[in-house]
């Protein structure tokens, strides 16, 4: 049972509010609650000395100042993990990123130089998992949602479980197997669910990490040995080329009718993320997915504007409902533009099948994780001395240069 049943959709957020505060932050997760979501999630990562704390990303890089700071030199490259180098939670204890790091707001537009509220742009305060518990029993939530990723590699390369390292906390802070808070799990990987599912009475939710077109029913049975609830992409949904709708797939229904709960991700406010056939309007486009494929609920970083749909009055009135809450046409733009102006053919989007979703159990491992630089050093730096001679080198080189012309 949970302490709230805010009906359908579901609003689960994403990195908290992070569409208007940096990424799991503590303002980030109190604006979700206030904005209202049913469930706030908590991406969980590992320091150096075993402290498991909310980041959306393992590599500081992508969601804090490191680069800016002190810290900026220990860099690693883990191709397990990202392509290039980057500076991993693993790498610091939770004092050194307390004490040298601050969040950085979120900017998944930036290539159209669309930049979230550069006056919260590094609001906000981290917050370990246990802190995340702590301030979510008490909010007028349906749930919470811990995501776990990465735990083969840190079983593996650390010697840490982050699946036990869970649970601990979960129990520690009162969140057994039966409280009045769902606890939902959330994982790209089926041998995390699979762990927990052993262990533990929680709801686990497969997350489906890229665009698909179709699910085999061998694939929809071994996911039904560990998964309540499947989320899967919009483009999984509602395909879309170059801004523009093209076609439907048939996977909500097929999920919901093996008796999975279905949430697709990821919602956001900014115009460009959404398809020409929307309007540009984010409340046209979770229409599109409630009204017309039928999803149990959505994920994103704006839970106002979900909450703000939700209670729209019209959503009660069933057929008599006004054609302006009607789902757009699939299609529709694509029919009328100029045969020569049609973006070229989308190649087909592959199928979910079994031996994608099958993996080999986690490797054995503590919670006590070896230090990140033994089993993850970070990447050498020059000497001062060398980026002396270095420079000189290339100075004498130049000079050179100029006497040759």
């Amino acid at each position: 049972m949970s302490n709230s049943d805010h009906g359908k959709p579901i609003i689960i957020s994403h990195n908290g509010a992070s569409g208007v505060y940096p990424d799991c932050t503590d303002l980030s997760y109190q604006q979700a609650v206030k904005d209202g979501s049913d469930y706030i999630d908590c991406p969980v990562q590992v320091t150096k000395d075993g402290t498991l704390i909310c980041m959306s990303s393992v590599n500081l890089m992508d969601i804090t100042t490191v680069a800016t700071s002190l810290l900026s030199s220990r860099t690693s490259v883990i191709p397990e993990i990202v392509n290039g180098p980057g500076i991993f939670t693993f790498n610091f204890t939770w004092e050194e990123i307390q004490k040298n790091l601050k969040p950085a707001i979120s900017n998944p537009e930036i290539n159209y130089m669309l930049h979230r509220n550069p006056l919260y742009k590094n609001a906000g305060k981290f917050m370990t998992l246990p802190d995340f518990l702590s301030f979510a029993k008490d909010k007028d939530l349906s749930g919470i949602v811990i995501n776990i990723e990465n735990a083969a590699f840190l079983a593996e390369k650390l010697g840490y479980s982050i699946t036990d390292g869970v649970m601990k906390a979960l129990q520690g802070s009162g969140y057994s197997n039966h409280t009045n808070q769902e606890v939902m799990i959330q994982s790209q990987n089926s041998s995390v669910l699979i762990k927990f599912k052993q262990q533990s009475k929680y709801k686990l939710v497969y997350m489906v990490d890229e665009s698909i077109s179709d699910i085999d029913n061998t694939s929809m049975r071994d996911i039904k040995q560990f998964a309540h609830a499947v989320s899967i992409s919009k483009q999984s949904i509602y395909p879309e080329n170059e801004q523009f709708l093209i076609g439907e797939t048939k996977l909500v229904q097929k999920l919901q009718s093996a008796g999975f709960a279905v949430y697709a991700y990821l919602f956001m406010n900014e115009f460009v993320s959404q398809p020409w056939d929307f309007w540009s309007d984010p409340t046209v486009e979770i229409n599109m997915y409630v009204k017309g494929a039928g999803v149990d609920g959505i994920i994103t970083d704006f839970p106002g504007t979900a909450a703000t749909y939700k209670r729209n009055s019209c959503l009660k009135l069933g057929d008599q409902a006004p054609a302006f809450m009607s789902p757009v046409q699939v299609g529709g733009l694509m029919q009328i533009m100029d045969p020569l102006a049609k973006p070229p053919t989308l190649a087909p989007m592959p199928s979910l099948l079994a031996n994608d979703v099958v993996e080999p159990p986690l490797p054995p491992a503590s919670l006590k994780p070896s230090t990140g630089e033994s089993a993850v050093p970070p990447a050498s730096q020059p000497s001062q001395g060398q980026r002396c001679v270095a420079s000189a080198f290339v100075s004498l080189v130049l000079l050179c240069g100029s006497l040759l012309v």
